[in-house]
């Protein structure tokens, strides 16, 4: 198992949690969750900005989402997670998607060049925090950006693909939902707008049915939140890699608006969380039960 150091001691950088009998050909339910950004163990070698607060460097992190699905456990779903911060390195970017500025002589990277993001410091490797907040006050190089990749990255992405075959390999079908949580306001270049309470992504239709996204869209509309598809993320690397509609392989991106659960500056649980995390075990008991009926 890939480890990375944290205080002197390994942690596994990607955890399988819950029902694994995909393993045995024997799943209950072809359903899996997805926490690509939830991640809470900060390497020993991640060497960012020391003038930085931990609060802001932590901004881009969907702090406590995978708490707020905690019913998951006593559904006896599937979830995988990934134990590092996202600004460490993002497993919902492609992994060409790098800024060379931020790398000593990035010009000879190994790979190919996708630069979307750079101005907004949202690359693969995070450049930037809140926008204005420089991560890095050095330039990382070639050997310890590669040794993420093959840490963290690759991991995470071979148990994505290996528990989705299994699922579709026992059923013939696949879910996914890939759990996210957004800011309450939109970015500079978006004009500060306030975003919708629940954004649901599924790439215009491309990433799995209509069906299961308005499963999920009516399961949350239900219990009385403002929810919008497409209607600011329309799902990242994670949504392109595994949905595939036309083979019953379907994926569809989840953003929760931060506030309705915390302090977005703090970063502490705010007097709704509880309340949210209620909310989302319902939700998660109504998309478990769609699931369920559409492979019976």
């Amino acid at each position: 198992m890939a480890t990375i150091q944290v205080k002197g001691q390994p942690v596994s950088t990607v955890r399988v949690e819950g029902n694994t009998r995909p393993l045995n050909g024997k799943s209950d339910i072809p359903l899996l969750l997805s926490f690509p950004h939830s991640g809470e163990h900060y390497p020993d070698d991640f060497e960012a900005n020391s003038e930085l607060s931990f609060e802001i460097l932590d901004f881009p992190n969907d702090k406590y989402v995978d708490e707020l699905y905690q019913a998951r456990s006593e559904l006896d779903l599937l979830s995988i997670h990934a134990n590092f911060p996202r600004t460490y390195i993002d497993v919902n970017r492609h992994q060409h998607n790098i800024d060379v500025n931020m790398i000593k002589n990035g010009e000879e990277w190994y790979g190919r060049i996708h630069p979307s993001g750079v101005k907004s410091g949202t690359t693969l490797f995070w450049s930037k925090t809140k926008e204005v907040f420089d991560i890095y006050s050095r330039k990382l190089n070639h050997i310890e950006l590669k040794q993420r990749l093959a840490q963290c990255f690759v991991p995470y992405h071979q148990l994505m693909t290996y528990y989705i075959e299994q699922i579709y390999q026992s059923h013939g079908k696949a879910f996914v939902l890939d759990c996210h949580s957004m800011t309450q306001f939109d970015g500079k270049l978006r004009g500060r707008k306030q975003r919708p309470e629940i954004d649901i992504g599924d790439r215009h239709g491309q990433s799995c049915s209509p069906q299961y996204t308005e499963c999920v869209a009516d399961v949350f509309s239900s219990l009385g939140y403002d929810v919008k598809i497409n209607g600011r993320f329309l799902g990242g690397e994670i949504i392109l890699r595994y949905g595939w509609p036309e083979i019953n392989q379907n994926i569809l991106q989840v953003e929760i608006r931060r506030d309705l659960y915390m302090d977005e500056d703090s970063r502490e649980r705010n007097q709704r969380f509880k309340k949210m995390q209620e909310d989302c075990s319902a939700a998660l008991t109504g998309i478990k039960t769609y699931v369920e009926q559409s492979v019976s």
